[in-house]
C-alpha cells in the first residue's frame, strides 16, 4: 500500500505561559471566552493562533513530561490515522467507512498547521514515523479485505481516538503550557465526533457482516 511521507508533529502553535489564573475569563487564549478584536461578538478560536504571548509575567516555555508525552502521543496517533485512512480510501467499498477515513485524514492534516513550529519552539522531539508495534498493527489491518477490513479499521479508529479523548481531557485540565491546555480543550469535541462517526459506521458494518 503506498503511503504519503507526511512529517508529523503536534497541532499546537504554543508559546510558554504560566498556569496561574489561566482559565479565568480574562485569559485571551481561553477558547470559551475569546472575543473578536472589534466588538464583543464571540468567535471560534483558531488553532493557528492559540498560545501566543505570555501571561502572569512568565517568560519561556514551561513544558512538563506530561506535555511532552501528550504531544508525542498525538503526533504518533496522527501518523497511524493517516496511514489507515489512506488504506481505507483505497480498499473499502463502504461509503460510510470512506467518509470516516476522509474525516480522519482531513482533521489530522488540518491540525498540522502549528505542529512543527510548536515542537521546535518547545524542544519536543516528535515522531515522524510509526514504531514497530504501530506498524505491525497497521500491517495487520491492511492485510484484511472487504467487510473484515472495514470492521478492523473502524475498531482501530475508535480505539485510537478514545485514547486521544482521555489524554486530551486530562491535558485540557492539567497542561503546564497554556497553548496545549486550550488546544486540547478545542479538539475534544472533534474527537468525540470522530468516535461517534466511526461507531455509527461500525454498527452498520457489523450488521452487514452478520448477515453473511
Amino acid at each position: 500500500m503506498p503511503v504519503l511521507n507526511i512529517t508529523r508533529s503536534l497541532a499546537f502553535v504554543v508559546i510558554a505561559v504560566g498556569c496561574a489564573n489561566a482559565q479565568t475569563p480574562t485569559d485571551p487564549y481561553n477558547p470559551a471566552t475569546r472575543r473578536a478584536s472589534t466588538g464583543n461578538q464571540q468567535v471560534e478560536p483558531s488553532l493557528a493562533d492559540m498560545g501566543f504571548g505570555t501571561d502572569e509575567g512568565n517568560m519561556g516555555p514551561f513544558v512538563t513530561m506530561t506535555d511532552k508525552q501528550y504531544a508525542q502521543a498525538m503526533a504518533a496517533r496522527g501518523i497511524m490515522e493517516i496511514h489507515l485512512g489512506q488504506a481505507a480510501l483505497e480498499k473499502s467499498q463502504n461509503p460510510d467507512v470512506k467518509a470516516v477515513a476522509q474525516r480522519m485524514i482531513k482533521d489530522y492534516l488540518g491540525w498540522d498547521a502549528g505542529m512543527e513550529k510548536a515542537g521546535a519552539k518547545l524542544g519536543i522531539q516528535l515522531p515522524t514515523e510509526m514504531d514497530q508495534k504501530q506498524k505491525a498493527e497497521v500491517d495487520r489491518i491492511c492485510a484484511l479485505t472487504g467487510p473484515e477490513f472495514d470492521k478492523a479499521y473502524l475498531k482501530e479508529v475508535i480505539h485510537l481516538q478514545t485514547k486521544a479523548l482521555s489524554m486530551s481531557n486530562h491535558e485540557a485540565a492539567e497542561a503546564s503550557v497554556t497553548g496545549f491546555r486550550h488546544w486540547a480543550g478545542v479538539v475534544t469535541p472533534t474527537i468525540q465526533e470522530q468516535i461517534h462517526a466511526a461507531q455509527t459506521a461500525l454498527d452498520g458494518s457489523s450488521v452487514q457482516i452478520s448477515k453473511k
